[in-house]
């Protein structure tokens, strides 16, 4: 697909703009739908901004044409201002009948002072489905991102014990590039921040996904993927952190919707490219695919080992010896390879063999950079796991709680 693309994209842009000359509206429902959602009111505001100007130079759907990308963004009203309101805005991108890519202006939510929130995401998309009744949905995410952990969770909270991942990180020796975390807003300053909990992002979403990309640092965590197996089909996610620069809006339209199903293993395939082929500090990135269907048999795999094998969650070399998302600088220091644990807890062969044959259905791709700044990814299954710790008993009692666990075990 992807050397047709480069042959004939020219072409494509003038055949999905126009129908015989005439950019007509197309009527009653859409096959495929792609749906942008930014929370912005934020420093990353001008990159998301960014990548919405990247999106319109890709193959855009014309007006009569049964696929449309529609837009939803929260930006700042002016680089670093996160006290001025600013009202967030829907909008249909599509190519004209003269070749030119448009923005048209759905709605205004002038009301809205947080987009940041499960209603705010359920009132949009609702809107959307209204407004764009279709056949499939397929939706990205762009934010800051955290993985999983409580809204407002620092670790000051708790006196966690010095074990190589939750001693507090030192100034590093350089300042890295900055990086994204699943969707925040700034309250007045950067000082003052709402996320929206993973749980509620899910419980918002009104109708059911073909994919779900999440553009958001540290989102590769299994607990995320397992919260929305009953959303969406497939998944993007990223275990490590991801540079602001975000995934790849150029080739997004034609990837999603150029064919009768998305072609989400390619759009996963340019991202690592494209993070692969850059130079210094620039060159981090992962990537992980997730087919959703094969979540529970993944749970099942690893519960065995985890049942198994309890006695050595108490071994505190875990901390260091097990495969880590996080690097040296950084304050979410929760997320390790879930393969890597379950070979560390001492899986046998014949569990380790499970747990490759669900990995295998449950990942069917992933890619990582040799390393992500200072951290080495070397035994990477392209998903991460918490582990419990007993110096954070406010985080244990939150994974506790959450579906992954109730499968697995693995907090008791």
């Amino acid at each position: 697909m992807r050397r047709i693309r480069h042959i004939f994209v020219g072409l494509a842009a003038v055949l999905l703009a126009a129908c015989n000359g005439i950019d007509k509206p197309h009527t009653g429902d859409f096959e495929q739908v792609l749906i942008y959602y930014g929370m912005g009111f934020n420093n990353l505001s001008s990159n998301l901004k960014t990548n919405l100007d990247q999106l319109s130079t890709d193959v855009l759907p014309g007006l009569s044409y049964d696929k449309a990308i529609v837009a939803f963004m929260h930006s700042v009203s002016a680089a670093g201002d996160y006290t001025t309101p600013h009202a967030p805005v829907l909008v249909r991108m599509y190519r004209g009948a003269d070749g030119k890519p448009v923005r048209d202006t759905l709605k205004v939510y002038e009301d809205m002072t947080l987009s940041a929130s499960g209603e705010s995401i359920r009132r949009v998309l609702d809107d959307i489905r209204t407004a764009f009744p279709a056949r499939h949905y397929g939706m990205i995410v762009s934010s800051h991102g955290s993985g999983w952990i409580p809204s407002g969770y620092t670790q000051k909270m708790e006196q966690p014990m010095r074990l190589g991942r939750s001693a507090q990180p030192e100034e590093p020796a350089r300042k890295w590039p900055e990086t994204k975390a699943i969707g925040n807003q700034y309250r007045g300053s950067s000082y003052r921040i709402t996320w929206v909990d993973v749980q509620d992002f899910a419980q918002a979403i009104p109708m059911h996904l073909d994919y779900l990309i999440l553009d958001t640092c540290l989102s590769g965590c299994v607990e995320v993927a397992y919260a929305f197996k009953d959303v969406c089909d497939y998944m993007v996610l990223s275990p490590a952190e991801i540079l602001t620069s975000g995934m790849v809006y150029t080739t997004l339209s034609w990837d999603m919707l150029s064919g009768k199903e998305p072609d989400l293993q390619t759009y996963c395939e340019e991202y690592y490219n494209f993070y692969n082929n850059q130079k210094g500090d620039q060159h981090a990135g992962t990537i992980t695919l997730v087919d959703c269907a094969g979540l529970d048999a993944l749970a099942d795999a690893f519960g065995a080992i985890v049942s198994a094998h309890r006695e050595r969650l108490s071994d505190t070399s875990l901390y260091k010896t097990v495969q880590h998302y996080f690097y040296t600088a950084s304050p979410y220091r929760f997320y390790y390879d879930l393969r890597d644990l379950g070979v560390q807890l001492g899986a046998t062969d014949a569990e380790l063999a499970r747990l490759d044959a669900a990995l295998n259905t449950a990942v069917p791709y992933h890619a990582e950079t040799p390393a992500f700044f200072d951290l080495l990814l070397e035994r990477c299954c392209g998903l991460s796991v918490y582990i419990p710790e007993p110096g954070r008993p406010l985080l244990n009692e939150f994974y506790r709680s959450l579906a992954w666990n109730r499968a697995t075990g693995l907090v008791e």
